[in-house]
């Protein structure tokens, strides 16, 4: 009921604080000497977070002495957690103020309190498919005295960024192919060093990578080559047929060998996988995100489905095959010169022909190793 009723609760609070707050014209932007930034990406897509990277090398590169913390849902903390970039990541369970674990709106205003005695200078809200009131009530209540936002995304007006100092138009329909990692960055009202590199990233600390290779290792028995299947996704227009995962798996298998990963929601197309698979395999299932990327690193090749793996993987500079139906890989395939991807005929997944994902990771396996 709550979760029902939120939406209404938003619109009706937002209309109520544009009229208060009123609006006005922005003043010259100005981060702070050295700055203080925050930067909100509270969703719980681990692609959309992985996205925002980029956008946290730009600001440490152009301001070097920043003190640069990042918001981020339950889900995303522990990816982030470390990364080079940033000083902070803050954890936002929204669970704390509403749902039906004790969560209440009373808590609200504490840690508001707690976000400002960090004494912020600006804080930014990349966008770049949809906005979130939430999110710009955040930027609000960190007082930090500029706030960054989307006015509106692709003509669709932002009814909260009257939170905003600083409202930015973002409009990409002149520009469809535009990388959402570059769109994230596009949010900042001044010039960024860094801004053509793309990548993602997931800082993995020396332990981490000692036992992601140990770990692999055993599931693999110490094989010379080893590729990594992905055949889930949490939307099943993103899924590849699992048979077909499970026939290249089953021709590329000489001379190395198959390990599979899941999560939770992946247990019907794992099944089917397995189920047609000739060849011995193991499978990492379940496992904390950080520990699948610490193995995942040590794998040769990656072939996924456009989900959230793809994104750990590229974000660990493994080669990713990655396979595209609805969604645009110009816009989400992980970037850089050892990844490729193949997208189905009209955006349907399973036209891709089994025999054309062989051809590409052989290719890509003939490649010498640059990691």
């Amino acid at each position: 009921m709550l979760r029902a009723l939120e939406p209404t609760f938003k619109r009706s609070l937002a209309a109520c604080l544009r009229r208060l707050l009123g609006t006005a014209a922005a003043p010259p932007f100005d981060p702070g000497s050295p700055p203080r930034i925050l930067v909100i990406r509270q969703h719980n897509q681990l692609g959309d977070m992985l996205c925002v990277v980029p956008l946290l090398r730009a600001l440490r590169a152009t301001y070097p002495p920043a003190y640069i913390a990042l918001m981020a849902s339950p889900v995303n903390h522990a990816p982030m957690t470390g990364n080079r970039y940033v000083d902070e990541v803050i954890n936002l369970d929204k669970r704390q103020f509403m749902g039906r674990e004790g969560g209440s709106l009373l808590r609200l205003p504490a840690y508001a309190r707690d976000l400002r005695h960090r004494r912020f200078t600006v804080a930014v809200v990349p966008s770049t498919v949809s906005t979130s009131f939430t999110s710009d009530l955040l930027a609000y209540l960190s007082g930090a005295p500029v706030r960054v936002g989307a006015s509106s995304i692709d003509g669709v007006e932002n009814a909260s960024s009257f939170f905003f100092t600083h409202p930015r138009v973002l409009d990409w329909r002149g520009n469809p192919e535009r990388h959402q990692a570059g769109r994230n960055m596009d949010i900042w009202p001044a010039a960024l060093e860094k801004s053509g590199d793309l990548t993602a990233e997931i800082t993995l600390n020396p332990g981490e990578l000692d036992g992601g290779k140990a770990y692999l290792r055993s599931l693999s028995g110490g094989a010379a080559r080893v590729i990594v299947y992905h055949p889930g996704a949490g939307k099943v227009p993103n899924r590849w047929p699992a048979e077909h995962f499970a026939h290249v798996a089953d021709t590329l298998s000489a001379g190395g060998a198959t390990v599979i990963t899941a999560g939770s929601m992946d247990d019907e197309p794992l099944e089917a996988m397995t189920g047609s698979l000739r060849t011995p395999y193991s499978v990492i299932r379940n496992e904390p995100i950080r520990r699948v990327a610490s193995a995942i690193r040590f794998a040769d090749l990656v072939i996924t489905n456009d989900t959230g793996i793809m994104h750990v993987a590229g974000a660990v500079g493994t080669p990713v095959l990655s396979l595209f139906g609805p969604t645009d890989p110009r816009q989400w395939a992980p970037t850089g010169p050892q990844h490729r991807y193949i997208r189905g005929e009209g955006g349907d997944i399973r036209t891709i022909p089994p025999g054309r994902v062989i051809e590409a990771a052989q290719e890509m396996l003939r490649r010498d190793k640059t990691r």
